[in-house]
């Protein structure tokens, strides 16, 4: 089942500068009971369960610099801006993600909380990994771009990654409100004249299209989500996203 859902959440990243956060709402209760165990303990194959559909999330903004201490994992995959500026996870987690230059969470870390509709004790984790997802998450990602093909987008598919995340060790799927991710485009796929664009794959198969927020920085992505699975980071010619924003 695919769903044609577009998240429009308004969110301009900017560089140097930390913004304040807006209120945010508490997470819908379909979250999965799985347990987080350890690294690349996700199979991220979207072939067999199938979850509600979140409620549409309300416009959150988010910082473009955190300074919360990370495990040295993430310490070691910041995302660097194009004008050097160094971003760092606002959010603990296992990241071993090569294809790309760095995956961080973005958001502040009370609204990360707040958003997953946690209190200031609870334990936020997001993890990053190559992805190993299954054929029938391939054929979703597929899907995606055949959802932008008809809609005379040209996407070239580039890296994939699994993004997990876990709130007090319980892995969550769905949440109501957008947390921003910011993921460095590796030189190997940045292209001149060309934007980015992520497809998003879930539990049984819903398919979401996730825009730029940074589109004047061509050496990164950041997108706001308010869902977790496989992440396809695609291409197109300048302009291509726009119906979808």
């Amino acid at each position: 089942m695919v769903s044609k859902k577009v998240l429009k959440n308004i969110g301009v990243f900017a560089m140097a500068v930390m913004l304040a956060a807006a209120p945010v709402l508490a997470v819908s209760a379909n979250a999965s009971q799985q347990m987080r165990v350890g690294a690349g303990s996700d199979t991220s194959d979207t072939s067999d369960t199938k979850t509600p559909a979140v409620t549409s999330p309300s416009p959150v903004s988010q910082t473009a610099k955190t300074t919360t201490t990370n495990t040295n994992t993430l310490r070691k995959n910041p995302v660097f801006s194009a004008a050097g500026d160094k971003l760092v996870s606002s959010v603990d987690g296992v990241n071993d993600a090569k294809s790309v230059n760095g995956v961080i969470v973005a958001t502040l870390k009370a609204d990360v909380l707040a958003a997953f509709g946690a209190g200031a004790d609870a334990t936020v984790v997001v993890d990053v990994h190559e992805s190993n997802h299954g054929p029938a998450a391939e054929r979703s990602i597929n899907d995606g771009l055949a959802i932008l093909a008809a809609n005379q987008v040209e996407a070239v598919k580039g890296p994939v990654l699994d993004i997990n995340a876990y709130l007090n060790g319980q892995k969550v799927t769905d949440i109501n409100t957008p947390v921003n991710i910011v993921v460095g485009i590796p030189e190997s796929f940045r292209q001149a004249g060309y934007e980015y664009a992520v497809i998003l794959v879930q539990e049984g198969g819903r398919v979401s299209i996730l825009t730029d927020e940074a589109s004047f920085d061509t050496t990164l992505i950041s997108f706001n989500t308010t869902g977790f699975g496989v992440f396809a980071i695609v291409k197109a010619p300048a302009g291509s996203f726009d119906s979808y924003k």
